[in-house]
């Protein structure tokens, strides 16, 4: 069953730690990245979402993205960022900054941070300007010029988008730009295959920077990095906040020497994901596949899914679908919160047969028939209520099951009987009907986030 306590940032730093110190072994094979985020801008609220795409992809070619630091406009500051991430990690990767304007620093921090010229190339300065033509522009501005710039022995990085060219730059991992100065967190794990680190200068807009990784890119780490061959698996738990999946987990990740765990927990869920690298692929399987069996065995019905079983609503689905029963939900409190989830799945049609938002007492008496005396004697948030709503549902539906949540959300409304958070859901099934009784904690939205989960967890046990 769900519950409402949720464990601290200390004890979620603690488990993140723990994942990464058990794995000298893997870390020593894995290439690591630094990402180098520049503007001042999004130190000032713009969102960052360079840091999650980047560390989606790279991982899909066997590299693992270690450390994100966000830099303002300032040349020195982002000197210093530069060549301290390429102190640390085998792969620098900066963005932004490659425009045309005077905050656009970043081609001159960089030469700076290794020791080089910045080389104007022509060729590049006529690409630059054949865009401009192209797209119909007034005339170029000169300052667009800066943008045909390379770092000594950079390579360029055609924009197809935009006019500014990434730039690609590999240094020896001896060189004094890359030792010396000190790392951020510990010395240089990995470098290519000729001994090479590389620094990437892309541009900030994702419309530009998102394909020049796609198609350029990744092509070129994965040709200089080969991917050593590792095994994963992702394990999905519900109902146990995150304190508990390490305490019961520690005697496992303290055994397996050379396997990267990692947990990340979101409300009223925990995902475990497991990494084992070997010297072949098979190898590798096998050796996951044992540990994933004791980590299961470990969280006993906490564990609902693993890898593509996710989101718990697509289990749900498959459960329903296999055994040809259909469902119709109730909500109060929740608002219409269940059903969405439920129906954001593909597929969810097959099985959904549809729902009632029953916020006010009128429409649980005229549309699901729940009884004046059960409102009067008990009240709308209680166990009588939740299981006539449930009843009521599933009859006018016409389904298989039908489930109903009614509850206090806040922030007004509750009473020393019955306080803010409690909840009520109701299940009504062939021959039988049952509640439970739930008292979540959190602001409203939380609340009802936390009941909409705990109805999910409670359809997945029912069936």
């Amino acid at each position: 069953m769900p519950i409402s306590e949720s464990s601290s940032r200390d004890e979620r730093r603690g488990v993140r730690e723990q994942g990464f110190l058990n794995t000298p072994h893997l870390s020593s094979l894995i290439p690591r990245a630094s990402l180098v985020c520049v503007g001042s801008e999004l130190l000032r609220g713009k969102i960052n979402t360079h840091a999650s795409t980047l560390a989606r992809r790279l991982a899909s070619v066997g590299i693992e993205l270690y450390h994100e630091h966000t830099v303002t406009d300032d040349l020195e500051d982002l000197t210093d960022a530069i060549r301290r991430a390429l102190a640390a990690d085998s792969i620098v990767v900066v963005t932004g900054g490659l425009g045309p304007t005077f905050d656009d620093l970043s081609r001159e921090a960089a030469a700076a941070a290794v020791g080089r010229n910045l080389i104007y190339v022509p060729k590049l300065f006529k690409e630059i300007f054949r865009k401009f033509k192209k797209a119909r522009l007034r005339n170029m501005p000169p300052a667009n010029g800066r943008q045909a710039y390379l770092i000594e022995g950079a390579e360029a990085l055609a924009n197809r988008v935009g006019t500014a060219p990434g730039q690609w730059l590999e240094i020896g991992s001896s060189s004094p730009a890359v030792v010396g100065r000190g790392s951020m967190d510990s010395p240089p794990v990995a470098a290519g295959n000729d001994g090479k680190k590389v620094l990437i200068l892309l541009p900030g807009p994702p419309s530009e920077l998102n394909p020049m990784v796609d198609e350029i890119v990744l092509p070129k780490l994965k040709k200089k990095f080969p991917p050593i061959p590792i095994a994963e698996t992702h394990l999905h738990f519900i109902g146990v906040p995150e304190s508990i999946v390490d305490q019961r987990l520690r005697p496992i990740i303290a055994r397996e020497k050379g396997v990267q765990f990692t947990i990340l927990a979101h409300l009223g869920f925990v995902d475990f994901d497991v990494f084992v690298s070997d010297r072949s692929k098979r190898r590798a399987e096998r050796r996951l596949a044992i540990i994933a069996k004791k980590i299961q065995a470990k969280m006993g019905p906490a564990f609902y899914g693993r890898d593509d079983d996710y989101p718990l609503e697509k289990v749900i689905m498959k459960k329903f679908v296999s055994r040809g029963a259909t469902l119709a939900v109730a909500e109060s409190c929740t608002g219409g919160m269940l059903s969405k989830r439920l129906t954001d799945v593909p597929g969810s049609s097959d099985y959904f047969w549809g729902g009632v938002v029953s916020y006010s007492n009128r429409i649980k008496q005229s549309v699901l028939g729940v009884r004046e005396e059960t409102l009067r004697q008990y009240g709308a948030v209680s166990e009588p209520a939740a299981a006539e709503m449930a009843e009521g549902v599933r009859r006018q539906c016409r389904s298989s099951w039908g489930l109903s949540i009614t509850g206090i959300a806040g922030p007004s409304g509750g009473t020393a009987k019955k306080p803010i958070g409690l909840v009520y859901i109701g299940i009504s099934g062939p021959g039988r009907t049952k509640t439970f009784q739930f008292h979540f904690r959190g602001d409203r939205d939380t609340v009802r986030q936390r009941a909409v989960i705990g109805a999910l967890d409670l359809l997945r046990e029912t069936l």
